[in-house]
């Protein structure tokens, strides 16, 4: 990303550029980036050519071919094409084989959510031109981007609230980007933002909801957990997936409390492939059962998907007696 940056800054830019990986919003920004650093505005029409999809290989030499019109360079811009994959060989072998030897008047920039790092392409682009792969930021990084984004909205985003929302929204940074604007349009007078305020405005993940869900069944609060559920179900989540779900957070409380006597949280989620956050919850909330009530509770749900599946139930309610059957326990 330095070097990125430092490219941009000294206009000296590579002929070739790969951003991959499953954060879709890094990818776009960097892409502007280097749209808004190599390109003067009223050059853009003329000298950026986009090709979306499975675009032919010939198209995206052409376009890479052609001289810049009143202008230093052109911008041949190529997302989700499928070339960095096995899916598309004979491609793949032609633009590996264009890549070595860009014209210097352009500019490629792929944009994939997929690649393979072994592929001759990917190596190609790698040797000649800049591979960044767009990942998540770690928790405390994304928190910190958060803060500044809602400050440039005019807005104040304590850090610990800013965890406060990520953890209960989502950690994909296009969405996030969504839920900060809509707090900082929230508080026009430039106040301070609050947990409560997240909560009112904010859209929980499904994961989020669970959590409450589970919390609710641990107090044995049969009455809050009902209307959660049935709050999942009006807002059109499927049942099947609400069990799916409370299965898995059953799993994890079973693994969770087993392993947390013989390691540390953090080397549970390492084990587990969990957020240390997540970790810290199915600890917290395992406290809540025994390790038998755990287990009859996960077998439990096994039996009420086979109930669904046979059609011995119907989905909405037997999810509903299993959650009021589980509170009972």
């Amino acid at each position: 990303m330095k070097e990125l940056t430092t490219q941009i800054k000294s206009g000296n830019f590579s002929s070739c550029y790969l951003f991959f990986g499953p954060e879709a919003f890094l990818s776009d920004r960097w892409s502007k980036m280097l749209i808004y650093g190599a390109l003067p505005e009223d050059a853009r029409d003329m000298n950026m050519e986009v090709f979306s999809g499975k675009a032919e290989v010939a198209r995206i030499m052409d376009a890479a071919e052609t001289m810049p019109f009143l202008a230093d360079r052109r911008l041949v811009i190529v997302q989700d094409s499928g070339l960095f994959t096995s899916g598309r060989k004979d491609d793949s072998e032609s633009m590996t084989e264009f890549v070595k030897d860009i014209p210097e008047s352009s500019i490629i920039i792929f944009a994939e959510s997929d690649v393979d790092k072994r592929g001759r392409l990917y190596k190609a682009v790698q040797k000649h031109g800049m591979v960044v792969e767009a990942k998540t930021p770690k928790e405390p990084e994304l928190a910190d981007w958060a803060v500044k984004y809602c400050a440039s909205l005019g807005a104040k985003l304590p850090k610990a609230v800013a965890m406060h929302l990520i953890r209960n929204t989502t950690a994909d940074m296009g969405l996030l980007y969504n839920e900060i604007a809509k707090l900082a349009a929230y508080k026009l007078d430039g106040g301070e933002i609050t947990n409560g305020d997240v909560d009112a405005i904010c859209t929980k993940s499904l994961e989020a909801k669970i959590f409450d869900l589970m919390k609710a069944i641990g107090n044995k609060d049969a009455k809050r957990a009902a209307a959660l559920y049935a709050n999942l179900i009006a807002a059109k989540e499927s049942p099947l997936m609400v069990l799916t779900m409370l299965a898995r957070q059953f799993r994890f409380y079973l693994q969770c409390t087993h392993l947390a006597s013989k390691m540390s949280q953090k080397d549970i989620a390492a084990k587990l492939a969990l957020h240390p956050f997540a970790v810290r919850e199915f600890v917290e909330g395992g406290r809540n059962f025994s390790h038998e009530a755990m287990l009859e509770a996960f077998e439990s749900c096994l039996e009420t998907d086979y109930a669904i599946k046979s059609g011995q139930m119907g989905d909405v309610m037997a999810v509903e007696v299993l959650i009021i059957k589980t509170c009972a326990k």
